[in-house]
């Protein structure tokens, strides 16, 4: 399918939404889904989408070039105001995405919030969608192979030293930009979920490393745990309780698997180890335009929600025990008609370096 018909098919799937919603117009603002009902990734655009098939994109007048080039087939409003402009061409009550803040609805007149409409077609991807997911986290991949040959990571290394190098490495192979901040969590750090990368020098053992890119707009995540020599003990029975609950988690998910069930599967193996206290997060959630997307998989997702072929989840259950360390196993899946795909191709395994 080429570009054009691509994204009018979008809109079209978009539309029969806006009729079950008994939403006879929407304007679109979030960026990320202008760009995946248009191709246009300007960091100005509003899209109007109405029910009975009228659809105009506005963006300014920087650019012009740009979105004739990426949004073919739609007709297109330049005008620096852009969401009021885009607006006035519609003459009653319009949804609004929850993206849009509270001042700026009130300024567009009789309007209704509407929630999660594009973003329930952006759950499942079609094939073009997973073959930019793949890219993406090849890219990263390289990058962290390239990383462990070259034995950046070493005790006495800072944290923030070893996340910069990664960093670098990404976008020298290709990646347009990181899809969030590099986290090297080692030592005590390393119990901290969403420790950045410190100055602190790396010591012996568990290093928990999260890192991801982007790539023509799709996103990357995965989380390594690497030790600097043999992990003691303690550590190494918590990066066994993860790997054994992170398989299981992977093993989990298929078609019509609970998102609920997917995310106990992980939880009850680190309950049963007894740490169960201390995995504080959920078990997934999907990757796409945005890194952090749905559907969602934890212990508070309401257990009639299941997950289909063509959505992606992460798995990445954790154990983080403070004043010791902690450990987290990560990669980005797909779903496919027989169980599920891992899109990083990297080992998950712990590394000891």
């Amino acid at each position: 399918m080429d570009r054009e018909k691509l994204y009018a098919h979008r809109r079209d799937a978009a539309r029969e939404l806006l009729n079950k919603a008994d939403v006879p117009a929407l304007l679109v603002t979030n960026l990320k889904n202008v760009r995946y009902l248009t191709g246009f990734s300007g960091s100005n655009a509003a899209l109007l989408l109405t029910a009975d098939g009228k659809e105009l994109l506005g963006t300014d007048g920087r650019y012009t070039t740009q979105v004739a080039d990426e949004a073919p087939g739609i007709e297109v409003l330049i005008e620096r105001h852009t969401v009021p402009a885009v607006r006035k061409t519609f003459d009653g009550k319009i949804g609004v995405e929850t993206s849009l803040s509270l001042g700026e609805a009130q300024r567009l007149g009789e309007y209704t919030v509407t929630q999660d409409l594009i973003e329930d077609l952006r759950m499942t991807k079609d094939e073009s969608e997973i073959a930019a997911l793949d890219a993406a986290a090849a890219v990263a991949d390289k990058a962290w192979l390239s990383l462990l040959e070259d034995e950046v990571i070493r005790e006495g290394v800072p944290e923030n030293i070893v996340a910069a190098e990664l960093e670098y490495r990404m976008r020298k192979f290709g990646a347009d930009g990181i899809s969030f901040e590099t986290i090297v969590a080692s030592g005590v750090n390393g119990a901290k979920p969403h420790h950045s990368a410190s100055t602190d020098p790396i010591p012996k053992g568990l290093i928990t490393i999260d890192f991801g890119v982007y790539l023509n707009g799709y996103a990357s995540d995965q989380t390594r745990l690497v030790s600097v020599g043999e992990p003691p003990e303690k550590q190494r029975e918590i990066a066994d309780t993860v790997y054994r609950a992170f398989l299981a988690g992977c093993e989990a998910l298929r078609p019509g698997a609970g998102l609920f069930a997917i995310d106990k599967v992980c939880r009850d193996i680190i309950d049963d180890a007894g740490y169960g206290e201390y995995f504080v997060h959920s078990t997934g959630h999907g990757v796409g335009l945005d890194v952090h997307e749905r559907p969602y998989s934890a212990s508070r997702t309401d257990k009639s929600k299941t997950i289909d072929v063509g959505q992606t989840l992460t798995i990445e259950p954790g154990i983080y025990v403070p004043g010791l360390s902690g450990a987290r196993i990560e990669n980005t899946l797909v779903v496919t008609e027989d169980g599920s795909r891992p899109l990083n191709t990297s080992s998950p395994a712990l590394t000891v370096v």
